[in-house]
């Protein structure tokens, strides 16, 4: 810990070595030091006896029952006396014991284990679930059953959110119902049948959003079908959900948590269970901006911290409400997180601002710290663009659960627990695996009958569910892990998809190429066919040219054998010819002598 020893340096020798002068050592005088902090654990180291024996200690013991029965029932009172309510005043003890007793309870009985490291609560849990309550108009409260069930409903969205399995889930469900029974009413007449939902979303358009328990499933499913289609027509990277119970169920706790002030939330569950985009489908509900950094080769930590400066600025001096969306599959860094927590715990990241950005900032809040009362110095500044900050700003942390770093994390950055509202996402049940398989197989446009999709989407759900109870299994006998996610089921329905597609697109090709062959067999049949029609009415007269033909050909042997004889004769004729006129040359010839003697 070097701040600490840093701290401790001056304690003990009133000042610190100049980094720049070396060897010069600088006194500090006239100085008070006022510390914080809390007990060891939690990501909390003790501090050295050298360093806090310079100290005077007072110590701050948790709140005992009375005080806290003060401050809440002071709170509640305010509220429930708007209400329509009768005999409120005797409620709001009940109500308070009931709630404290329920916070105490947890406390002492589930504790922090290597598989469940954020089971660790405080009075800001305790705070939360009046704050819950208080979200609601009290003038809608005509009943005790309605009552109670906005009791029961905040009391699950702080702690039963956050539990990891069905066992420790029903061990809470009987610890409210026996609060429950406190008040004279039986749990299952109080809360029927169903989970409890709670919104203020059904009214779509308007600026008064009420918070109120949601009890038609089918018109909050229309109406969050009509959110995402408005939603995808404004964005370029669309979303394709399937807003089964279970979707909705979350979509309704991320909405609740992000409307309330400095309202964070630790989103907890594997791979593909929907926790980014049910986030921005809540955020889109709110009508709050949702920013996510975009990672790239690139980003590092200066690209991290302007990102940050920006969505703080733009929360602080553009007063407008933003969503902080963050996955572990982002973290390039640990001091991301660190970041992260001082976020939460302040609303502030030291050292981020420039000259000219502070500058902006004591600009831009003046005319809000003068408007207020207060002098406009410049901490009176900062202070208002912080409350500014943590006012608009909402953290949304999405990690996996599994693994040692997720532990080593909740221990280094306990913000993450302390200042946000947990929500685990469990496995998918059944109800939603059904209702995805059948909204993706009906856009298989190669499934040519829709009559086998219900036997389809068995069969993927058979296969998922027997994969997951095999992998318990294996996990039992081998003590390894085979993780069974949301994303193994979608890559389960891409795969038969991919693969429906390319058979089809096999059986296609032969299809068409045996009935290629197919056409050509009967195209030349038919040829052939044609040939031989031709041929059969072509015969009488191929035969009749048969019999002209052998009478030229004897015409031609008997005009051959007059031809050779007439042949014959001429020869024997040239030759006489030849004859003679040899004899006639040489008597011509003679006679030229003759002739030329003469003259």
């Amino acid at each position: 810990q070097p701040p600490v020893e840093l701290l401790r340096q001056w304690m003990d020798h009133g000042g610190w070595y100049d980094r720049k002068a070396i060897g010069s050592f600088r006194k500090l005088v006239d100085i008070s030091f006022v510390c914080a902090m809390g007990p060891p654990g939690g990501g909390r180291n003790p501090i050295t006896p050298r360093f806090s024996r310079h100290f005077n200690y007072l110590s701050f013991t948790e709140l005992d029952d009375s005080s806290k029965f003060r401050i809440f029932s002071s709170i509640v009172s305010a509220w429930l006396g708007q209400s329509q309510l009768p005999d409120w005043e005797q409620l709001v003890p009940q109500l308070v014991n009931s709630t404290s007793s329920v916070y105490s309870t947890i406390t002492t009985e589930l504790l922090p284990t290597p598989t469940k490291s954020h089971y660790t609560f405080n009075l800001r849990d305790l705070s939360k679930v009046f704050q819950g309550m208080l979200m609601a108009p009290p003038k809608g409260l005509k009943t005790l059953p309605s009552l109670l069930r906005l009791w029961h409903h905040e009391c699950c969205r702080v702690f039963e959110d956050r539990l990891v399995n069905n066992e420790d889930r029903q061990w809470f469900e009987g610890l409210l119902s026996s609060k429950m029974a406190d008040f004279g009413v039986q749990t299952e007449e109080i809360l029927g049948e169903g989970p409890l939902l709670y919104g203020d979303f059904l009214v779509p358009n308007t600026d008064n959003k009420i918070y109120a328990e949601i009890t038609d499933r089918e018109k909050v499913s229309r109406v969050l079908d009509d959110y995402l289609d408005d939603y995808n027509q404004v964005t370029t990277a669309q979303m394709k959900l399937v807003l089964f119970l279970d979707a909705i169920r979350h979509v309704c706790r991320i909405a609740r948590i992000i409307r309330q002030p400095l309202g964070n939330a630790l989103l907890l569950g594997v791979g593909g269970s929907g926790r980014q985009s049910l986030t921005r489908l809540a955020s889109y509900i709110a009508d709050y901006d949702c920013f996510q950094i975009e990672l790239s080769k690139n980003y590092g930590f200066a690209e991290w911290r302007e990102d940050i400066k920006n969505c703080l600025m733009k929360a602080g001096l553009e007063n407008k409400a933003i969503v902080f969306l963050f996955s572990d599959t982002q973290i390039k860094s640990e001091s991301f997180l660190e970041d992260l927590n001082n976020i939460l715990n302040s609303g502030d990241v030291p050292n981020i601002y420039a000259i000219e950005d502070l500058d902006r900032i004591y600009h831009d809040l003046k005319p809000v710290v003068q408007d207020a009362g207060q002098q406009p110095t410049k901490a009176n500044l900062f202070s208002a663009y912080t409350k500014r900050v943590r006012s608009n700003i909402h953290m949304v942390v999405c990690m996996s659960p599994i693994g040692e770093i997720f532990r080593s994390r909740l221990r280094q950055f306990p913000s993450l627990v302390n200042c946000c509202t947990i929500d685990w996402f469990s496995e998918w049940p059944e109800e939603a695996l059904r209702s995805v398989a059948g909204d993706y197989l009906q856009d298989i446009t190669e499934i040519d009958n829709p009559d086998i999709i219900p036997g389809l989407v068995n069969v993927c759900v058979d296969i998922h569910q027997s994969v997951a109870e095999t992998s318990l299994q294996f996990k039992a006998e081998l003590s390894r892990h085979n993780y069974v996610t949301p994303t193994s089921y979608l890559e389960l329905l891409a795969t038969f998809a991919k693969l429906i597609r390319q058979k089809k697109s096999e059986i296609s090709t032969q299809r068409n190429r045996t009935k290629s062959g197919l056409d050509k067999l009967l195209s030349t049949a038919e040829e052939v066919g044609k040939l031989q029609e031709e041929l059969a009415e072509m015969q009488p007269q191929l035969e009749k040219a048969q019999v002209e033909t052998e009478q030229t050909m004897e015409q031609i042997q008997t005009d051959t054998v007059v031809a050779n004889e007439t042949k014959t004769v001429v020869q024997k004729e040239e030759a006489e010819a030849e004859m003679k006129a040899e004899k006639t040359s040489a008597i011509a010839t003679d006679a030229q002598r003759d002739l030329d003697e003469a003259l």
